[in-house]
């Protein structure tokens, strides 16, 4: 049975960690995206990766009785407080050494085969680069880094990823985009892309932005795609405790949450209503019969 990667979905880290396990461990690995709110697929028997994600403590848990092993590469705050029970698992080493340290350790102590490496100063795609290969992340994955963070140290990373953003996510696609192109011809793609895309962000946000009450918080909101959360929600959460962006699916309305490094922790915002992420960036779905909670649910 092939090995199940979750991985974060609808987003270029997610991906570009998707990525790197698939690079390291060829096809015998099944690919499925994850997303916040959402069910878990099923697990029995699978020996499972989660990258740039994870589930509640009480989901992995459950999780953990079905799956054969499951190891967790995740930097998103909001998964902190429910990796810390967990088995930590060593960096250097890698995937068979997790088994062979950890698999007769777990057997010893009648547990299941679950171990988890979080670091909030790398993003997915780094951490699941370091883990499963030695030699130094390709350019490209450092830049998905840049932005994902949100530091934009490197040069170009926002030209880079505007490039990378309007190709779909598909191994063959990518492996062109990591292997094959240089980040100097992806950020000349990119100029032009980027400038039409703040363009458009800046339309919209004039055009649609208004106000509404979430968690208590009275705070700007777009409803807009989420490729144009990042950036719209930069822009609006300025001088506010954070800003929203949001859309609807038959299944519910997805909020997307950004904040200054002075606003709000948005990944608690987001864990109110079952969704995680950063303290500046998360997310959550909520179910259109539960909207009239959104302005009331507050922390205790």
């Amino acid at each position: 049975m092939k090995k199940l990667c979750i991985y974060h979905g609808n987003c270029a880290d997610g991906f570009g960690a998707a990525w790197a396990v698939r690079h390291a461990l060829g096809d015998d690995v099944e690919f499925y995206a994850g997303h916040y709110g959402h069910e878990a697929p099923d697990v029995t028997g699978r020996d499972v990766i989660i990258v740039d994600f994870s589930y509640a403590l009480d989901v992995l848990y459950e999780l953990s009785f079905k799956a054969n092993s499951i190891i967790i590469l995740d930097h998103h705050k909001s998964a902190q407080q429910d990796l810390i029970g967990l088995e930590v698992v060593k960096e250097k080493l890698g995937y068979d050494g997790f088994f062979n340290e950890l698999g007769p350790f777990c057997v010893s102590q009648n547990k299941p085969l679950v171990g988890a490496l979080f670091d909030m100063e790398r993003s997915g795609a780094m951490l699941a680069w370091d883990f499963f290969h030695d030699e130094p992340a390709p350019a490209l994955i450092k830049h998905i880094q840049d932005r994902d963070l949100w530091r934009f140290e490197l040069p170009g990373t926002k030209e880079i990823q505007a490039a990378v953003f309007s190709y779909p996510y598909e191994f063959a696609i990518w492996d062109e985009l990591i292997l094959e192109r240089s980040t100097d011809s992806l950020y000349e793609e990119g100029v032009a892309l980027m400038r039409k895309h703040m363009k458009d962000v800046n339309e919209l946000i004039r055009s649609a932005a208004h106000r509404t009450v979430i968690a208590g918080y009275d705070v700007p909101v777009l409803n807009a795609p989420y490729f144009f959360s990042s950036e719209a929600g930069n822009i609006m959460s300025k001088d506010e405790p954070f800003a929203a962006c949001y859309y609807e699916t038959s299944k519910g309305r997805t909020y997307s949450l950004r904040s200054q490094v002075s606003g709000v922790d948005v990944s608690v915002i987001a864990g109110l209503f079952g969704g995680g992420g950063h303290k500046n960036a998360a997310g959550f779905r909520i179910a259109f019969d539960d909207l009239n909670k959104l302005p009331l649910k507050q922390q205790n």
